[in-house]
Order: structure tokens, then sequence, then C-alpha cells
């Protein structure tokens, strides 16, 4: 039987080098010998306006929304924001920083009461005489929508998300490592327009994720009921949107606070038609890193969030930069907070994903052969021709092109999944977690194993962590 070093050198030999069978040599290296080429250095793309405040990005006119009705809906994983408490409660924020962000108070109950009115204004009035259709009448008042949405099970083609754990499986219990999923994302879209929102809890655990359920629970329900008001007035520039996202924001740190949640990035996409025909504009607010992109069959990949982060320098990837939720016991860390807009195409395909999808984009993390040493601004810019060569042309580098949402996030999901196997496979030995006989080790025991053998595994490719991506394909539907 073959030693834990022999199998520990067997794994990284078998996923780290190069393979004819695992990974075409030309189209792993493309990207990279494009950049290199400076074939990839001067495309011209629209450009991402962005500032800490909606008065920082310059204003554009905004067309108008064609029908309020919801086309697609989904939140998840597991039940995503429909598992929090969906009242909201009434609380103040003492942070100056979000001092600017108006007081929401009270807009919960008269938004509900219209619900109701409207509600019973619908039901014909002789069949309010029938006793059973009574009771029918007061269990609809009594329910209400889940974050302004009735179904939250509804995705298409051209709306989706998914989320996964990269973490491995222990040999024992056979759970994942880090479970549960503390990642949660929502996407609705209507005909001409979509809110997209992604929150990744920081560290582990159930705070961790009921942390970004009440965020997303909490934007998702402000940005519905604010963007798409009974009114049926939209918004006339993109600073109506940006400043629509901050309150969001507000919302979804109340949230978590009443929910009593730890602390989560969040990072929510609205997407508007322009004043221009065909053209539509994404307005985005994130804190934290959890980032934002959009893919253009004509443009590439571009990053909706760069403005958040200092593309120049190298960054800590476990430095979140910024969260929701009670860093100081109440108030959020709000230094990396970005307001962000960016003219985008109809076909064009916008996603967000958590940071571990996105670090796993690195081509350091991955590992990518053929990568010299590079600076930072380098390694971002490699990071966006990773994932457009993805999207172009698949995992083999021999296409087809991906051409939904939906394809888009199983094939990041997949490529991340097989980017990170040889890590899994190696903390899956039995050998870190019982001795020769099968016996459990002690829990201390174990934990030094662990630590040992990440160590280790440094050099093999990717990093462990939950997987989320959440995209809409920018559509014109009647």
């Amino acid at each position: 039987m073959p030693s834990f070093r022999q199998k520990f050198s067997g794994f990284f030999r078998q996923f780290s080098a190069p393979s004819e069978s695992r990974n075409d040599e030309n189209a792993s290296n493309r990207f990279i010998k494009k950049y290199l080429n400076g074939n990839e250095i001067n495309k011209h793309v629209p450009v991402i306006l962005h500032g800490r405040t909606p008065q920082e990005v310059p204003p554009h006119a905004l067309g108008q929304i064609i029908n309020y009705e919801v086309i697609a809906s989904l939140t998840g994983p597991n039940g995503g924001l429909q598992s929090v408490n969906q009242t909201e409660k009434n609380l103040s924020v003492s942070d100056p920083e979000i001092n600017f962000i108006d007081n929401i108070d009270g807009e919960c109950d008269e938004y509900n009461e219209e619900k109701k009115r409207s509600l019973s204004n619908n039901i014909n009035t002789d069949e309010k005489n029938n006793s059973e259709v009574k009771l029918n009448i007061l269990r609809k008042l009594k329910s209400h929508l889940v974050a302004g949405v009735e179904n939250w099970n509804n995705p298409t083609s051209n709306a989706y998300g998914a989320s996964c754990s990269l973490y491995e499986v222990h040999p024992i219990t056979h759970r994942h490592t880090g479970d549960p999923i503390a990642d949660c994302f929502a996407i609705v879209t209507r005909a001409n327009s979509a809110i997209m929102v992604l929150a990744d809890g920081v560290n582990w655990g159930v705070k961790s994720r009921t942390a970004a359920r009440s965020a997303v629970h909490g934007c998702v329900d402000y940005l519905n009921k604010t963007l798409y008001p009974n009114t049926k007035q939209s918004p006339k520039s993109t600073t109506d949107v940006l400043l629509t996202l901050l309150r969001s924001f507000h919302a979804a740190h109340n949230m978590i606070l009443q929910e009593e949640g730890t602390l989560t990035t969040l990072t929510a996409v609205v997407v508007f038609p322009s004043v221009v025909d065909n053209q539509f504009i994404a307005c985005c607010c994130n804190v934290g890193d959890s980032l934002g992109y959009v893919y253009s069959p004509k443009y590439g990949v571009r990053e909706l969030t760069q403005g958040s982060h200092d593309i120049h320098r190298m960054r800590d990837m476990r430095d979140v930069m910024g969260a929701l939720g009670p860093v100081d016991g109440h108030n959020p860390e709000l230094s990396n907070l970005t307001l962000s807009i960016t003219q985008i195409d109809l076909g064009d395909i916008v996603f967000i994903t958590s940071d571990g999808v996105s670090d796993n984009l690195d081509p350091v993390v991955g590992h990518f052969t053929g990568l010299p040493n590079v600076e930072a601004y380098q390694r971002h810019k490699l990071s966006l021709l990773r994932t457009e060569d993805l999207i172009r042309n698949g995992v083999s580098g021999k296409g087809p092109a991906v051409d939904t949402p939906k394809e888009l996030v199983t094939l990041l999901l997949d490529f991340v999944t097989r980017l990170t196997a040889a890590k899994r496979r190696i903390l899956e030995d039995i050998e870190i977690y019982a001795d020769v006989n099968g016996k459990p080790l002690a829990q201390g025991e174990v934990r030094q194993k662990r630590k040992d053998i990440i160590k280790k595994s440094f050099g093999v490719p990717g990093k462990l962590d939950h997987a989320t991506v959440v995209a809409y394909k920018v559509t014109s539907e009647v």
C-alpha cells in the first residue's frame, strides 16, 4: 500500500502537470500568448464609470420599462433569501459613512397596505359573500410576496444562478468541510430590465449564511418595491438607480442585524434600458470581494466592479476588503463600497461571482502554464482574458462558445470544480482522519495533519471555497 507521501506526490503529478488528456496546451495558453504578443492590450471597450457616491458617477439618461411583470426569478442555494424572516424591523444605523443613506423606516408598512388594498379590490364583490371565498381572501391578505416576488423557482436559460462547494468531503462523516454553503444569490428579470444580487458570508457557519441570505433579502426587497412602484414611474437617470442601490444596502445591513447574522459581502447589479435603441446600462453597487462582470461577444470580458479594488496592487485573497453586518458590533465596513455603471448591448451577459470563482480564474492561483512573473495589473487583465477564453472556447478550448447565462454558470462552476480536484483528493485521504485500524483520530491531531497537508499543497492549482455565479443575458422581451 502506498504511503501518504507517495499518494500526495502522485496526486500532484496527476493534476498539476500539463496533460494532453486533461488540458490541451494550445487552448490553455492561448489567452496568455495573445496578451504577451500585445494582441489584447489595445482592445477598446465601453468605459466603466465609478465612484463612492451617486453624485461622483456621471449621470446617464434611462429609457422606459416595457412591462413590470416578472419573467424569471430564482434564488439559492437551498431556499436562498426565502430562508430568513420576511418582515423588516425599523433599525437605525449610526455609522457616519452611511448617514447619507436616507432612512427608509415605515416604507414597508405602507407598501404592504397598498398590496392588500390592491388585492382586495381585484376580488369580485359577489364572491365576498361566499364564506369559503372569504376564508381564501383572508389567507391571501395574510400572505405576501417574498422580497417582492411570488415564485422564487422560475429560472430561464437567460436568467440563472447556482452554487456549489469546492471543499473536500470528509471520508468518515461524508460531509463537505465548510458546510453550510454561506453564499446566497437572487435574480429577477422583467421585459427589459433585471435585478441581480450575490452575497458571500464571511468565514464559515450558520451565522455567515444567515448574513448572506439576510443581505440578499433586504437588498432585493427594497429594489423591487422602489424601482418598480405601483405608479409605474421608471427611474429617469442612473443617479436615481445608484441612489436606490445605496439605500438597498442600508436595508440589507438592517436585515442582517435583525436576523443576528455576522458579516457578508454584497454585490448588486440593476440593468435598465438606455435612451439609445438596443442599448442598456448596468448599474452596480458592491462592498467586499464578490465581483461583477460583463461578457460581450464584441468586446470580451470586463469587470464592472474593478473600481472597488486597486488593480495595480497584489491583493491578499484572505481579505474581503469590506463587509455588511456588525463589523464593530453594529456598523458595517464600507472602505471599498463602490458604485459603477457601464453601457451594455443586447446579447451581452452580465454576471456576478463569489471569490470562490473569481480567485480560481486568477492565472497565478490556477497555475496556468507558460505564465512568466507578472505585475498586479497584468494578473488582473489575464484573469479577464482567462474568463473570456473559457466563455468563447470552453474548458477544452474547442468550443462551442457560451450563448446563455445557464451555460455560462454551468461552465464556470464546472471549471473551478475541475481545477480544485487535486486539493480535494489530497484532503480526502483517510489517513488524515483515522489510524491504520480505521479508528478516528482526535480532533486536535486531525487539525494539525490538515494544517501540514494544506501547507504542502500550495503548489497544487486552485483555492477551495464556496462558489456561486448568477447571470443575466440582456434582452428586450415583450
